[in-house]
């Protein structure tokens, strides 16, 4: 395997992981065992190997740094049994509408990459557009919902929130599989191109 092909499987692989960390929590107390943060340097990382092919990428260092600390200050935060969230709520929407604009462009520059390295007739690409916008928008509605006024929240909402929140944790774990499947593809002796 060539140098630029190991770089592409480490880079896809990575984000893929990215995904996993970002989506999958499970506690010891108050405390992740499998932080967000870690999925941010994941992230961070697979833009440093994946930017030669997608140059675009390179934009979203700053903002996955940003998203990094900021997972990371409130997984140190949940060590003394507090987080982040509402303590400030116009800081929380602009790291919400960060997270957004993030996972968009990430995903969408996965899928054009996909597009390059699919097998013919593979819909990796397709699945990853697809999964990008169930994503980006079930996450955008939850925001909006659990960002009501509690007073204003009623129990329909908080279901319609969960629900929510539980199918865009599906789209994104579909993206995972989907990332997956692209490695395999880059991986393989004869890509598309």
């Amino acid at each position: 395997m060539d140098e630029n092909r190991r770089r592409l499987t480490s880079g896809v692989s990575q984000a893929a992981w990215g995904y996993f960390f970002l989506h999958i929590d499970i506690n010891i107390g108050p405390v992740s065992i499998l932080p967000a943060f870690v999925g941010y340097l994941l992230m961070l990382s697979a833009i440093g190997n994946l930017s030669a092919e997608r140059r675009e990428l390179k934009l979203l260092r700053p903002l996955c740094i940003i998203l990094a600390i900021w997972n990371g200050t409130d997984w140190l935060a949940s060590f003394v049994g507090t987080d982040l969230d509402g303590l400030f709520v116009p800081l929380d929407i602009l790291v919400s509408v960060a997270g957004l604009y993030f996972h968009f462009q990430f995903l969408t520059d996965m899928a054009a990459l996909a597009e390059r390295c699919q097998p013919r007739g593979a819909l990796i690409a397709m699945r990853l557009i697809i999964c990008r916008t169930v994503y980006v928008t079930l996450i955008a509605v939850v925001n909006v919902l659990f960002s009501l006024p509690l007073e204003l929240r009623d129990d329909a909402r908080v279901a319609i929130a969960i629900l929510c929140g539980l199918a865009s944790a599906v789209a994104a774990l579909t993206a995972m599989f989907g990332l997956f499947s692209l490695r395999r593809s880059i991986a393989a002796e004869n890509p598309a191109n």
